[in-house]
């Protein structure tokens, strides 16, 4: 089936135009520059990105409105209040006992320490049933005084890598995120 990002854009700019959200500041919230949105917005892209998805969830779509749209459907309102998901994680967290930072194996602390903050994500683990067997939480980090160039081409490889996960978890389940 062929992707229409054409009508991706112009569904991400109508509901950005719909929360009266300026090109401006949406750029800024994602962390991306306006020619970056005019891009999007014009359809002149060929991939889902982190940054596709970002300007998703920045005019209130949930993660899987991105595919929706490009396969010629409607996207879908993320739910709000207590029936978003981070309002589950935290009534979830009160049951759920996590490791704090320093319960983290020394070289997963050293590395969370080092560098800038370049990515996240949680991506479904592959099953051969209903729903995923796990998670996998992604956390990519720069190296340590990185320039602006070399943390550029490590988040253009990080999107690379990311593509492969969620392409092999797709064949299973939709991801979350």
């Amino acid at each position: 089936m062929e992707r229409d990002w054409t009508r991706l854009g112009a569904a991400l700019k109508a509901a950005r135009e719909a929360h009266d959200l300026p090109q401006g500041t949406v750029a800024e919230r994602i962390g991306v520059k306006r020619g970056t949105m005019r891009n999007i917005e014009n359809g002149e892209i060929a991939r889902v990105t982190p940054t596709v998805r970002a300007y998703a969830r920045a005019v209130g779509w949930t993660d899987d409105s991105v595919e929706a749209v490009l396969a010629g459907g409607e996207p879908v309102k993320a739910p709000t209040g207590a029936d978003t998901p981070e309002a589950r994680d935290r009534g979830a967290a009160e049951n759920v006992a996590l490791p704090a930072a320093e319960e983290l194996p020394l070289r997963i602390q050293a590395a969370l320490r080092e560098g800038p903050l370049i990515d996240t994500a949680v991506i479904n683990l592959p099953s051969d049933d209903d729903g995923p067997e796990g998670q996998m939480v992604v956390i990519v980090k720069g190296r340590a005084g990185a320039t602006p160039e070399q943390l550029k081409r490590a988040l253009l490889r990080w999107e690379e890598a990311e593509l492969k996960l969620r392409r092999t978890d797709s064949t299973n389940t939709t991801d979350q995120y």
